[in-house]
Formats: structure tokens, sequence, C-alpha cells
């Protein structure tokens, strides 16, 4: 299972990995100001909220990357043939 933490002190509250998220893992804390994990156990690890967090406020824990060989295939034999 994924771990997400979120680092308050960095977290300026901008909201973009509530807004970004396709499975609503977050929330905006309203007293706080700050994003914070409501439903961990929904993530899949895409990391898209990590890559929009201007202020690198997240770490994901316990994650497998696995490369998309599917596209990667694909788009490998479409430049074969262009190139």
């Amino acid at each position: 299972m994924v771990k997400i933490e979120i680092d308050e002190n960095a977290c300026v509250g901008c909201g973009s990995c509530v807004d970004d998220c396709p499975n609503d893992v977050y929330e905006m804390d309203e007293t706080k100001n700050k994003s914070k994990v409501v439903k961990e156990d929904d993530c899949m690890a895409c990391l898209s909220c990590h890559e929009i967090c201007p202020s690198e406020a997240m770490e994901h824990k316990n994650i497998h990357v696995a490369k998309r060989l599917y596209i990667d295939r694909r788009v490998s034999g479409i430049l074969k043939k262009i190139i």
C-alpha cells in the first residue's frame, strides 16, 4: 500500500493536488489551509500530484514505478519506421 506524507511546513495550500488527483485522495484542511490525505487506500501511485506540487511537499513511499512497456514498445516501433 502506498504511504503518502505531506510536509505541512512546505505545503503552500494551493490545492493543486486536490484538483489534480483522479481518485480524490486529497482534500483541503480548511482550518490549516493545507492539503491533507483523506483516502490513501485509493491512491494508484500515478504521482501526478507529486509532479504538480509547486513546493515539493509530498513524499510517496512503498511504491513500485513500472515502465509502461505497452506504450514504450509501440512508440519505439513507430520511431523505427520513421527514422
